[in-house]
């Protein structure tokens, strides 16, 4: 007993070394900082480096790390199965990572996704940030997922467009909003989803007609664009109008996508095409795109009486960004231009998207606000928060856990 625990001394005071050494590490000896960030807020682990060199220059790279969850044969998402696949795979994700950018001992800043999100799969990425935050004396941010969709296209250009205020659309599989921003720390909801986002209607409706893999809705954009023709056409669906105003209900600001999935299960039903697989392509093709629309349609329609609703909030607001999985859909970008940039309610000069490998889930975005909250706001986070499952983003600092810090 007493060799263990003479051992554990010597252990725990070499630990105690090593860690003093790394976090009394003075910043001003190095140009800039860097930052550790981890994103894992669904099916996604994902672990990134970012070199901060100086505040006039936008962050370098030095690493990014994706393991996506194989779901394709449960044809979901399973909660306890992503929870499971964060816990495996952030220790060496964070480990490569590290290693990839030559800065395990000069890490200065921790960004971890708090929420919104799958609890269980929150934890695995928040948990382990923790760990890493006491183990190297460092400042933790627990950053807001959709804040990283709204802010990352700002990191090529260091902050500087859009600027604030803007408005964002944000689109994904688990999230659909139509925000106004007035700061960092400043966002209004102007138009939500009521039931479920466009990005898992566009992939349970993919599921339908037959697509497969763990991105349906790119799978069957990829699909529709191959060969779309006024043949592919002529086979007509009648696809719903949600909460399109009628004597009994004023037209509603809000997004309701739960509808596209039934009414593409009557149409089949109707046409007689319930066996998909035994389909002509050109009529999947068709069926497809007309799916796709009819969604996108719903969102435009959406965004237009927002708009003209509510002109005064738009009268400065000239930068439009859409952002989000979702995003990256050519169709949808094509419409919002085409469609929003000629209102006489409001007046889009720009439209701004993210690189298309930063439009889905990623921990660069997580990285960027993180350090938009640190320099904007100088907050940082406790070590005892908890993952937030549902947390809007006009109640960014209305949780607790927020609190002035330094590196």
């Amino acid at each position: 007993m007493i060799a263990i625990k003479g051992t554990g001394r010597f252990l725990l005071k070499n630990c105690r070394i090593w860690q003093r050494r790394v976090s009394n590490r003075p910043i001003q000896s190095r140009k800039g900082y860097k930052v550790l960030a981890i994103e894992t807020s669904c099916d996604d682990t994902c672990v990134s480096v970012l070199d901060r060199l100086s505040t006039n220059t936008a962050p370098t790279v030095l690493a990014n790390l994706k393991d996506t969850l194989d779901s394709i044969d449960e044809g979901g998402i399973i909660p306890t199965k992503a929870h499971i696949h964060h816990q495996a795979r952030i220790g060496p994700l964070t480990e490569r990572a590290l290693t990839e950018s030559n800065a395990r001992e000069e890490i200065d800043l921790i960004c971890v996704t708090r929420g919104p999100g799958m609890p269980g799969s929150l934890s695995g990425g928040l948990d382990f940030a923790k760990g890493l935050a006491v183990a190297w004396n460092k400042p933790l941010v627990g950053v807001h997922h959709m804040l990283g969709h709204l802010l990352i296209p700002r990191m090529a250009t260091n902050g500087k467009v859009p600027q604030f205020p803007f408005v964002s659309l944000l689109v994904s599989g688990g999230h659909t909003t139509f925000v106004l921003s007035r700061a960092i720390n400043d966002h209004e909801i102007l138009c939500d989803s009521i039931d479920i986002a466009v990005g898992d209607s566009l992939d349970k409706c993919g599921r339908e007609l037959g697509f497969k893999g763990t991105m349906i809705a790119r799978e069957m954009e990829n699909f529709i664009n191959q060969d779309i023709n006024d043949q592919d056409l002529a086979l007509k669906l009648e696809m719903p109008s949600p909460l399109k105003y009628n004597p009994s209900r004023r037209n509603m600001l809000s997004f309701s996508f739960s509808a596209f999935i039934t009414a593409l299960r009557t149409n089949l039903v109707k046409l007689g095409k319930t066996q998909v697989h035994e389909l002509p392509e050109y009529e999947i093709r068709s069926i497809a795109y007309q799916v796709q629309e009819s969604i996108f349609d719903h969102i435009i329609n959406k965004l237009k009486h927002v708009l003209k609703s509510q002109p005064e909030k738009f009268e400065n607001v000239h930068e439009f960004v859409c952002s989000g999985g979702v995003s990256s859909n050519q169709r949808l970008r094509t419409k919002l231009e085409t469609e929003l940039g000629t209102l006489n309610s409001a007046s889009f000069s720009n439209f701004h998207y993210p690189p298309l490998d930063l439009c889905s889930d990623n921990s660069i975005m997580i990285g960027w606000a993180g350090i938009e909250i640190w320099e904007s706001l100088g907050l940082v986070s406790d070590l005892d928060m908890c993952p937030i499952r549902q947390w809007p983003l006009n109640d960014l600092l209305n949780v607790d856990g927020w609190r002035k810090g330094q590196l």
